[in-house]
Protein backbone atom coordinates (compact mmCIF):
# COMPACT_ATOMS: atom_id res chain seq x y z
CA UNK A 1 0.00 0.00 0.00
CA UNK A 2 3.05 2.42 0.64
CA UNK A 3 4.80 1.71 -2.05
CA UNK A 4 1.75 2.25 -4.59
CA UNK A 5 1.22 5.74 -3.01
CA UNK A 6 4.71 6.37 -3.00
CA UNK A 7 5.11 5.27 -6.48
CA UNK A 8 1.74 7.38 -7.52
CA UNK A 9 2.37 10.67 -5.86
CA UNK A 10 5.46 10.65 -7.43
CA UNK A 11 4.57 9.89 -11.08
CA UNK A 12 1.72 12.47 -10.43
CA UNK A 13 4.39 14.96 -9.62
CA UNK A 14 6.91 13.93 -12.48
CA UNK A 15 3.71 13.86 -15.11
CA UNK A 16 3.02 17.12 -14.08
CA UNK A 17 6.08 18.25 -15.05
CA UNK A 18 6.58 16.18 -17.89
CA UNK A 19 3.57 18.01 -19.32
CA UNK A 20 4.05 21.35 -18.56
CA UNK A 21 7.57 20.90 -20.58
CA UNK A 22 6.21 19.13 -23.08
CA UNK A 23 4.99 22.05 -26.22
CA UNK A 24 2.71 19.10 -27.55
CA UNK A 25 1.51 17.69 -24.52
CA UNK A 26 1.72 13.89 -23.35
CA UNK A 27 2.74 11.42 -26.06
CA UNK A 28 3.00 7.32 -24.94
CA UNK A 29 6.13 7.41 -27.46
CA UNK A 30 7.91 9.64 -25.37
CA UNK A 31 10.83 8.65 -22.66
CA UNK A 32 8.51 9.65 -19.82
CA UNK A 33 5.36 8.14 -21.55
CA UNK A 34 7.76 5.11 -22.15
CA UNK A 35 8.57 4.75 -18.72
CA UNK A 36 5.10 5.08 -17.38
CA UNK A 37 4.06 2.18 -19.80
CA UNK A 38 6.97 -0.10 -19.17
CA UNK A 39 6.38 0.39 -15.30
CA UNK A 40 2.37 0.09 -15.88
CA UNK A 41 2.30 -3.04 -17.95
CA UNK A 42 4.90 -4.59 -15.32
CA UNK A 43 2.81 -4.34 -12.64
CA UNK A 44 -0.07 -5.12 -14.73
CA UNK A 45 1.81 -8.45 -15.24
CA UNK A 46 2.98 -8.54 -11.94
CA UNK A 47 -0.41 -8.66 -10.61
CA UNK A 48 -1.48 -11.20 -13.15
CA UNK A 49 1.16 -13.73 -11.14
CA UNK A 50 -1.53 -14.54 -8.80
CA UNK A 51 -3.63 -16.88 -11.70
CA UNK A 52 -0.37 -19.00 -12.27
CA UNK A 53 0.71 -18.65 -8.42
CA UNK A 54 -2.65 -20.84 -7.98
CA UNK A 55 -1.96 -23.56 -10.59
CA UNK A 56 1.07 -23.96 -8.37
CA UNK A 57 -0.55 -24.28 -4.59
CA UNK A 58 1.86 -26.72 -3.09
CA UNK A 59 5.09 -24.70 -4.05
CA UNK A 60 6.65 -22.74 -1.11
CA UNK A 61 6.29 -19.29 -3.39
CA UNK A 62 4.83 -17.39 -0.15
CA UNK A 63 1.56 -16.39 1.45
CA UNK A 64 -1.59 -16.84 -0.79
CA UNK A 65 -2.61 -13.99 1.32
CA UNK A 66 0.83 -11.77 0.53
CA UNK A 67 0.35 -12.56 -3.38
CA UNK A 68 -3.75 -11.30 -3.00
CA UNK A 69 -2.22 -8.14 -1.45
CA UNK A 70 0.34 -7.87 -4.43
CA UNK A 71 -2.34 -8.63 -6.62
CA UNK A 72 -4.65 -5.63 -5.64
CA UNK A 73 -2.06 -3.04 -5.29
CA UNK A 74 -0.03 -3.40 -7.54
CA UNK A 75 -3.56 -3.56 -10.26
CA UNK A 76 -4.73 -0.69 -8.44
CA UNK A 77 -1.09 1.08 -8.99
CA UNK A 78 -0.95 0.46 -12.80
CA UNK A 79 -4.24 2.15 -13.28
CA UNK A 80 -2.58 5.63 -13.48
CA UNK A 81 0.80 4.82 -14.85
CA UNK A 82 -1.09 3.84 -17.78
CA UNK A 83 -3.24 7.12 -17.48
CA UNK A 84 -0.14 8.75 -17.69
CA UNK A 85 1.21 6.68 -20.41
CA UNK A 86 -1.73 7.38 -22.72
CA UNK A 87 -1.65 10.94 -21.78
CA UNK A 88 -5.58 10.86 -20.49
CA UNK A 89 -6.56 9.94 -24.34
CA UNK A 90 -8.03 6.46 -26.11
CA UNK A 91 -6.30 7.18 -29.37
CA UNK A 92 -6.67 4.60 -31.76
CA UNK A 93 -9.17 1.49 -32.31
CA UNK A 94 -6.73 -0.69 -30.81
CA UNK A 95 -5.85 1.52 -27.39
CA UNK A 96 -9.27 2.32 -26.93
CA UNK A 97 -10.08 -1.29 -27.07
CA UNK A 98 -6.97 -1.64 -24.18
CA UNK A 99 -8.58 1.35 -22.10
CA UNK A 100 -11.96 0.03 -22.06
CA UNK A 101 -10.86 -3.80 -21.52
CA UNK A 102 -8.63 -2.37 -19.34
CA UNK A 103 -11.57 -0.39 -17.42
CA UNK A 104 -13.77 -3.31 -17.25
CA UNK A 105 -10.76 -5.71 -15.55
CA UNK A 106 -10.06 -2.53 -12.96
CA UNK A 107 -13.83 -2.14 -12.05
CA UNK A 108 -14.49 -5.78 -11.98
CA UNK A 109 -11.71 -6.36 -9.59
CA UNK A 110 -12.55 -3.63 -7.42
CA UNK A 111 -16.15 -5.11 -7.35
CA UNK A 112 -14.66 -8.54 -6.06
CA UNK A 113 -12.63 -7.33 -3.40
CA UNK A 114 -15.46 -5.01 -1.80
CA UNK A 115 -17.56 -8.75 -2.32
CA UNK A 116 -14.69 -10.32 -0.93
CA UNK A 117 -14.92 -8.19 2.38
CA UNK A 118 -18.32 -7.69 3.08
CA UNK A 119 -20.09 -11.14 1.71
CA UNK A 120 -18.53 -13.73 3.89
CA UNK A 121 -19.57 -11.62 7.08
CA UNK A 122 -23.31 -11.25 5.60
CA UNK A 123 -23.11 -15.21 4.71
CA UNK A 124 -22.24 -15.91 8.38
CA UNK A 125 -25.24 -13.86 9.66
CA UNK A 126 -27.57 -15.41 6.94
CA UNK A 127 -27.24 -18.77 7.20
CA UNK A 128 -26.01 -19.68 10.59
CA UNK A 129 -26.66 -23.66 9.07
CA UNK A 130 -23.69 -23.12 6.54
CA UNK A 131 -22.71 -26.41 5.11
CA UNK A 132 -19.61 -27.54 1.90
CA UNK A 133 -20.64 -25.88 -1.03
CA UNK A 134 -19.54 -29.39 -2.45
CA UNK A 135 -22.30 -30.92 0.20
CA UNK A 136 -25.14 -29.04 -0.74
CA UNK A 137 -27.16 -31.47 -3.00
CA UNK A 138 -26.50 -34.30 -0.61
CA UNK A 139 -27.43 -32.47 2.53
CA UNK A 140 -30.79 -31.51 0.21
CA UNK A 141 -31.79 -34.58 -0.47
CA UNK A 142 -30.69 -35.63 2.81
CA UNK A 143 -33.38 -32.93 4.14
CA UNK A 144 -36.41 -34.32 1.69
CA UNK A 145 -35.32 -38.00 3.26
CA UNK A 146 -35.90 -36.48 6.67
CA UNK A 147 -38.92 -34.59 6.11
CA UNK A 148 -40.57 -37.34 4.46
CA UNK A 149 -39.21 -39.91 7.65
CA UNK A 150 -40.90 -37.90 10.09
CA UNK A 151 -44.14 -37.09 7.76
CA UNK A 152 -44.64 -40.84 7.20
CA UNK A 153 -44.57 -41.64 11.11
CA UNK A 154 -47.46 -39.87 11.25
CA UNK A 155 -49.31 -40.10 8.29
CA UNK A 156 -48.30 -43.60 7.14
CA UNK A 157 -46.52 -44.54 3.71
CA UNK A 158 -46.86 -41.46 1.10
CA UNK A 159 -46.94 -43.20 -2.16
CA UNK A 160 -46.43 -39.71 -4.19
CA UNK A 161 -42.97 -39.59 -2.01
CA UNK A 162 -41.07 -42.67 -4.55
CA UNK A 163 -37.87 -40.81 -4.55
CA UNK A 164 -37.66 -40.18 -0.90
CA UNK A 165 -38.31 -43.64 0.11
CA UNK A 166 -35.98 -45.45 -2.59
CA UNK A 167 -33.16 -43.21 -0.76
CA UNK A 168 -34.16 -44.43 2.96
CA UNK A 169 -34.33 -47.62 1.20
CA UNK A 170 -30.69 -47.61 0.10
CA UNK A 171 -29.95 -46.11 3.32
CA UNK A 172 -31.21 -49.13 5.37
CA UNK A 173 -29.48 -51.36 2.59
CA UNK A 174 -25.97 -49.67 3.09
CA UNK A 175 -26.57 -50.00 6.87
CA UNK A 176 -27.40 -53.73 6.93
CA UNK A 177 -24.36 -54.47 4.99
CA UNK A 178 -21.90 -52.69 7.36
CA UNK A 179 -23.81 -53.15 10.70
CA UNK A 180 -20.86 -51.65 12.92
CA UNK A 181 -21.19 -47.98 10.91
CA UNK A 182 -20.53 -45.46 13.38
CA UNK A 183 -23.02 -43.01 10.95
CA UNK A 184 -25.99 -45.42 12.13
CA UNK A 185 -29.24 -43.43 12.22
CA UNK A 186 -32.50 -45.22 14.06
CA UNK A 187 -35.18 -44.15 11.15
CA UNK A 188 -38.55 -44.18 12.30
CA UNK A 189 -40.92 -46.62 10.28
CA UNK A 190 -44.55 -45.16 8.56
CA UNK A 191 -47.41 -45.63 11.05
CA UNK A 192 -49.13 -48.81 10.61
CA UNK A 193 -52.91 -47.34 11.88
CA UNK A 194 -52.64 -43.38 10.98
CA UNK A 195 -54.88 -40.74 13.36
CA UNK A 196 -57.37 -38.93 11.34
CA UNK A 197 -55.59 -35.61 11.68
CA UNK A 198 -52.64 -37.09 9.72
CA UNK A 199 -54.77 -36.32 6.37
CA UNK A 200 -54.47 -33.28 6.62
CA UNK A 201 -50.16 -33.22 7.10
CA UNK A 202 -49.88 -35.46 3.93
CA UNK A 203 -51.92 -33.13 2.36
CA UNK A 204 -50.27 -29.99 3.54
CA UNK A 205 -46.78 -32.46 3.01
CA UNK A 206 -47.37 -33.35 -0.53
CA UNK A 207 -48.82 -29.50 -1.55
CA UNK A 208 -46.81 -27.42 -0.15
CA UNK A 209 -43.42 -29.28 2.04
CA UNK A 210 -42.03 -31.74 -0.32
CA UNK A 211 -42.57 -29.39 -3.52
CA UNK A 212 -40.33 -26.57 -1.71
CA UNK A 213 -37.80 -29.19 -0.39
CA UNK A 214 -37.51 -30.97 -4.03
CA UNK A 215 -37.44 -27.18 -5.76
CA UNK A 216 -34.91 -26.03 -8.20
CA UNK A 217 -31.93 -24.59 -6.47
CA UNK A 218 -32.25 -21.22 -8.09
CA UNK A 219 -35.54 -20.92 -7.23
CA UNK A 220 -36.60 -17.94 -4.60
CA UNK A 221 -39.56 -19.20 -2.46
CA UNK A 222 -40.23 -18.79 1.33
CA UNK A 223 -39.88 -22.17 3.26
CA UNK A 224 -44.05 -22.91 4.42
CA UNK A 225 -46.17 -21.55 6.85
CA UNK A 226 -47.16 -24.64 9.22
CA UNK A 227 -48.15 -22.48 11.97
CA UNK A 228 -51.69 -23.21 10.91
CA UNK A 229 -51.24 -27.21 10.46
CA UNK A 230 -50.27 -26.97 13.92
CA UNK A 231 -53.72 -25.33 15.20
CA UNK A 232 -54.92 -28.08 13.88
CA UNK A 233 -53.51 -31.09 14.77
CA UNK A 234 -52.78 -32.82 17.81
CA UNK A 235 -50.51 -31.11 20.66
CA UNK A 236 -47.90 -34.19 21.06
CA UNK A 237 -47.48 -33.74 17.52
CA UNK A 238 -45.91 -30.55 18.15
CA UNK A 239 -42.21 -31.54 18.50
CA UNK A 240 -42.25 -32.98 15.27
CA UNK A 241 -43.89 -29.99 13.45
CA UNK A 242 -41.01 -27.98 14.66
CA UNK A 243 -38.93 -30.50 13.14
CA UNK A 244 -40.43 -30.00 9.82
CA UNK A 245 -40.34 -26.29 10.08
CA UNK A 246 -36.89 -26.61 10.77
CA UNK A 247 -36.01 -28.81 7.91
CA UNK A 248 -37.58 -26.18 5.77
CA UNK A 249 -35.36 -23.26 6.84
CA UNK A 250 -32.51 -25.42 6.65
CA UNK A 251 -33.46 -26.12 2.90
CA UNK A 252 -33.90 -21.93 2.54
CA UNK A 253 -30.82 -21.28 3.92
CA UNK A 254 -29.22 -23.66 1.87
CA UNK A 255 -30.44 -21.99 -1.04
CA UNK A 256 -29.36 -18.40 -0.04
CA UNK A 257 -26.15 -19.63 0.95
CA UNK A 258 -25.82 -20.86 -2.87
CA UNK A 259 -26.79 -17.66 -4.28
CA UNK A 260 -24.47 -15.34 -1.95
CA UNK A 261 -21.37 -18.24 -3.09
CA UNK A 262 -22.43 -17.68 -6.85
CA UNK A 263 -22.13 -13.75 -6.25
CA UNK A 264 -18.86 -14.46 -4.11
CA UNK A 265 -17.14 -16.02 -7.10
CA UNK A 266 -19.25 -15.07 -10.15
CA UNK A 267 -17.74 -12.06 -10.58
CA UNK A 268 -14.37 -14.07 -11.22
CA UNK A 269 -15.59 -15.45 -15.21
CA UNK A 270 -15.65 -11.94 -15.95
CA UNK A 271 -12.59 -10.14 -14.29
CA UNK A 272 -10.29 -13.58 -15.08
CA UNK A 273 -10.68 -14.36 -18.89
CA UNK A 274 -10.63 -10.39 -19.32
CA UNK A 275 -7.75 -10.20 -17.56
CA UNK A 276 -5.92 -12.62 -19.68
CA UNK A 277 -7.06 -10.97 -22.56
CA UNK A 278 -6.11 -7.69 -21.63
CA UNK A 279 -2.67 -8.75 -20.89
CA UNK A 280 -2.72 -10.70 -24.44
CA UNK A 281 -3.88 -7.43 -26.23
CA UNK A 282 -0.80 -5.15 -23.87
CA UNK A 283 1.38 -7.63 -25.58
CA UNK A 284 -0.06 -6.84 -28.86
CA UNK A 285 0.00 -3.51 -28.57
CA UNK A 286 3.78 -2.68 -27.40
CA UNK A 287 4.97 -5.16 -30.25
CA UNK A 288 2.95 -2.73 -32.87
CA UNK A 289 4.63 0.45 -31.04
CA UNK A 290 8.11 -1.42 -31.49
CA UNK A 291 7.26 -2.74 -35.28
CA UNK A 292 5.64 0.85 -36.23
Amino acid sequence: MVLTLAVTIAGAVSYRMYVAASPYGASGGSWPGLIYGIVGTLAMVLAGLLAARKKVRTWRLGPARAWMQMHIWLGILAVPLLCFHAGFRLGGLLTTTLMVLFGIVTVSGLFGLVLQQYLPAMMTQRVPLETLVGQMDHVREGLASDAYELVASLAGVIPEAAEEQARLAAEQAALQARPGNWKQVARKPPAPAPAPEAALLKEVYIREIRPYLLRDARARTTPPDLRTLAVRTPEEWRPKLERLAAICEESYQLAVQRRLHAVLHGWLFVHAPLSFALLVLAAFHIVMALKY
